[in-house]
């Protein structure tokens, strides 16, 4: 019942839709996550739209996590971190060792710069957009199929 619950908070905070409907014991019963598409969805194959779309608000949050443990990191170091690096400074949580949610994280570090992505794990089952952002901390997000997003993608407000 709990997952259900995050799943629909995070949907109705991303403005989604979903049908609720209720057992004969007055239990709530979101639609069944079973990899087919809910009756009246018009959705490939395996892709659950609501479970999609959480799992791309959940993405987008942990990447912008990932963002501000790098400012910190920066402002004390002098220098940005790996993504290991800010695991073990204390800077950011992961219990999920670089996935969350259906998303691969990567944070690659530059001179002065460093470029994080967020890559569906199985592009339009568990997302169908790739994320980035980088020191200037503007999020970027595209669909490419599998593939990383860039910082030429479109941005993300």
């Amino acid at each position: 019942m709990k997952k259900s619950l995050i799943v629909f908070v995070l949907i109705s905070m991303a403005g989604c839709t979903i049908n609720i409907k209720q057992d004969e014991q007055g239990k709530i019963k979101l639609p069944a996550q079973s990899g087919k598409p809910a009756d009246g969805d018009k959705t490939r194959a395996g892709q659950v739209p609501h479970v999609t779309a959480a799992n791309e608000i959940a993405a987008q949050a942990r990447l912008r996590s990932i963002s501000t443990a790098e400012m910190a990191y920066f402002a004390e170091q002098g220098k940005y971190a790996t993504l290991d690096e800010l695991l073990r400074m204390g800077l950011l949580n992961d219990p999920s060792r670089g996935k969350l949610s259906g998303y691969r994280f990567d944070v690659r570090v530059k001179d002065q710069s460093f470029e994080a992505t967020a890559v569906p794990e199985n592009f339009g089952v568990t997302g169908r957009r790739s994320f980035y952002i980088d020191d200037t901390g503007v999020m970027r997000a595209a669909e490419r199929g599998g593939a990383a997003a860039t910082a030429s993608d479109p941005e993300v407000y």
